[in-house]
Parts: structure tokens; sequence; C-alpha cells
């Protein structure tokens, strides 16, 4: 079976640790906090909670990115990506290409939601020690995460002066939703459930020696579900041929999840990072269930000295966060301040950035670079950790993705 490389998932030429151990150990916990939320509250706050059902209905954080290619960052010679990034209506169309993120939270009922082998009676719950998670009953509430992704392009085969062809060229159309339910920031952002479906053109080789042999498609979608605990997962994975036929089941258990760093599910990534608390000097070590290498993998997080957007090369990004969330304060002059460029005063948008940097923690595979909007009062927290700003290299030398925030469409907990 062929792994695949989607935007979620580090890549796989990053070793997988397959088949954790099952022995016992101390679990590894990262602290992490609601940075989501004005206030930063640890809890789920109720005015998050069903956004669909609830009287006034209450909106879920909606967050929309557009993609863009920087073909000059790869150096492939064989061959090459031409993404349809063009159009003008990003989040629309044929030629979409977007990423799409919804954040709300919602009840999980512990004896019906998760799987057979994961299921609790109410008398196991009444059961259960005071350092587990808060159930009313079986019934906890949790926060969804979910993503959806599309980009269409063209893979052609004969570097980057070569015109397309039908014999030369590829053309596709890939996507991606994700499902994703997870704890509160009180209980470590656990991961519940995690579902992901994909329909993926990946790169084969560096060099290859045909059109035939430069990618593959694969469809695919999978399952996971995690116990109680969060120290065992079950997976169900699955790729599709043509007419959708299923092939290549596999089904398989992991355990041991807290054995060495703190735990996450991959579809939760971001989320997770959003919740920790960045700086320079920040750097932790986490391992993530990626169900494309059947196995856990070991990611190293390091943050970077803070920024500023900038008020033109980063306009969409200030827009997209004011048109939401307001202006940022702005400082009282300093009347003694030196502070120009050739006689002209250096202009501000006084919103600030955490960077980070998240890669294998073995060194191999590509290195992703992420912003934060910063959190310069824990209390008044105005930009709320939004993610800004994502670049992830492809493999194989063809380029780079880069997400950056177009609109916030809505924010958590308001009224609709």
């Amino acid at each position: 079976m062929k792994k695949s490389l989607t935007i979620l998932a580090l890549a796989t030429a990053c070793a997988a640790v397959l088949g954790a151990s099952g022995c016992a150990a101390a679990s590894v916990r990262l602290t992490v906090d609601s940075y989501w939320y004005i206030d930063s509250h640890e809890g789920i706050q109720p005015t998050s909670i069903d956004p669909e059902d609830q009287t006034p209905r209450r909106t879920p954080e909606s967050l929309l990115y557009e993609l863009t290619f920087d073909e000059e960052s790869g150096a492939n010679k064989s061959y090459r990506v031409d993404y349809f990034t063009d159009s003008e209506n990003f989040a629309e169309g044929e030629d979409a290409h977007y990423l799409r993120t919804v954040f709300y939270a919602t009840t999980f009922d512990w004896s019906t939601d998760t799987n057979e082998e994961y299921r609790l009676t109410a008398e196991q719950a009444g059961q259960l020690d005071t350092d587990a998670p808060h159930l009313e009953g079986t019934v906890e509430t949790v926060y969804v995460l979910e993503t959806e992704f599309k980009v269409s392009g063209m893979y052609v085969f004969g570097g980057k002066d070569t015109a397309a062809n039908a014999e030369n060229s590829v053309e596709f159309t890939d996507y991606m939703n994700t499902v994703t339910y997870f704890r509160s920031s009180r209980n470590f952002l656990e991961p519940v459930y995690s579902y992901k479906k994909v329909h993926t053109t990946t790169p084969l080789t560096l060099n290859p020696a045909s059109a035939e042999t430069m990618c593959t498609q694969i469809e695919y979608e999978y399952e996971v579900f995690y116990n109680l605990d969060c120290t065992e997962l079950t997976y169900n994975y699955k790729e599709f041929g043509e007419n959708d036929s299923e092939a290549n089941p596999l089904n398989g258990k992991v355990s041991g999840l807290h054995n060495s760093d703190a735990f996450f599910d991959n579809n939760q990534l971001y989320t997770a990072v959003r919740g920790m608390s960045l700086s320079e000097g920040f750097s932790a070590n986490i391992s993530l269930f990626v169900p494309e290498n059947m196995g856990v993998m070991k990611v190293r997080i390091t943050g970077g000295a803070q920024g500023e957007l900038n008020p033109e090369t980063d306009k969409g990004i200030i827009d997209a966060l004011e048109a939401k969330y307001g202006t940022p304060a702005i400082p009282e002059k300093d009347e003694e301040s030196t502070e120009e460029t050739e006689g002209e005063e250096v202009q501000h948008s006084y919103i600030y950035y955490n960077p980070v940097s998240i890669a294998s923690a073995d060194g191999r595979g590509v290195v992703r670079n992420v912003w934060y909007a910063a959190i310069p009062d824990e209390d008044n927290n105005t930009y709320r950790a939004t993610m800004l700003y994502l670049s992830q290299p492809l493999s194989y030398g063809l380029g780079t993705w880069e997400f950056t925030l177009a609109e916030v469409e809505s924010v958590l907990g308001d009224l609709a």
C-alpha cells in the first residue's frame, strides 16, 4: 500500500514509531490553555457548545485560508506541479484552493458514540476516580474541529520549462475533509475520535523515469477511536479503487500513547500548538498518531522571536482580524523616539505574532513554519492565538504551499 502526503499529515518520509509498546508508564502531559477564548478560560465555555441547537444560536469559529504556491522554492529538475491558484474567488468553483477550519463543542456519549470496545456503562462511569475526565453520567463535553481543503493542479514531467500536454502531464483535483473530537485544555486536549477522507495526488520519487512514474492518485478514509484514558486507540483504514471499490482495508490497535511525550491526534496538531504558551525560548516534543503511517510519530515544536504584521505585505491578514475582532490598542507615541526610515515614520500594525517551526523529532522530512497571533494579555486576548499563516514545503523539492488567513467567517460563541 502506498502512503500519502496530505496537508495535515507530516511527510511520510519521516520515520513512524509503529506498534507502540503497551507497557505501564507514567503519563506525560503538556500544559495547554484555551487561547481561542478572549479570556483564555481553561474549560469549554457554554456559548461554544452545539452551535446548531442553542437558543439563541451561537456560532462556531470558522476560519478561511487562501492557498498559494511558491514554485520558485522548489529545486526539482525532473518534473513540477502547477497548482491552479490564479482564480480570484479562491473558495469556490472548479479551481478552488483553500483551507477552512470550523471549531466548536458538542456532547459525546461514551455509551454510544465510540466503538464497542471502548464504550462505558453508567455503572462504570460512577466508579471512575476523580482524576478521570469530567462526565455527566456517560456524557462528556468535547471540542469538535472540522477541516475542509481543496486544490486542483497538474503534474508535468520534464521540468520547469516543459510545455504540458496529454502525454507528459497528470491533471487532478484533490480534497481533504476531517472531523476530530478532543477534550478541553483542562484535560490536555486529549483526542477522543478522529475521521479523515482524502483524495490526494502525491509524488512517487525524486527522479522518475517517465510521466507514468512521477505521481500516483490515492483515495482513502480512516476512523480512529481513543479509549477514555487516552492510553490506547483502534483505527480502521481503507483505500478506494475504481467505482469506490474498497482495497487494502487495515485495522489495528496502538497502546502506550502517553509513554514518552504529550499525545495528540494528527488532525488536531495546529489547534494543539495554538494552545501552547509560545515564545522565542519555547520548545516541546509531542507525539501524534498518523494513520497514514499506521503508527505514532514524534514531533518537535520550536518557538521563534515575536514579529509584527507588516501593514503592506500582511494587509490581508490584518483586515481579516480587524473585521471580526476589532483594531488593536495603539500605544501612546514616544516624542523622543528616533524610529524612522529615510526620514519617514515607520508604519505599524500593532498586531503581533509568534512564529513556530514544526518538524519530525528525528530531523528528517520537511519543516513547517506557522504564525499564531500573539497574546499580550491572557485576560483580554483580542486575536485569540489564531493561526495566521502556514508554509509547508512539498516533498522531492517541488515547491512550498502557503496558507494565509483570508477571512474570519464567524467567531466562537457569538450570537448568530
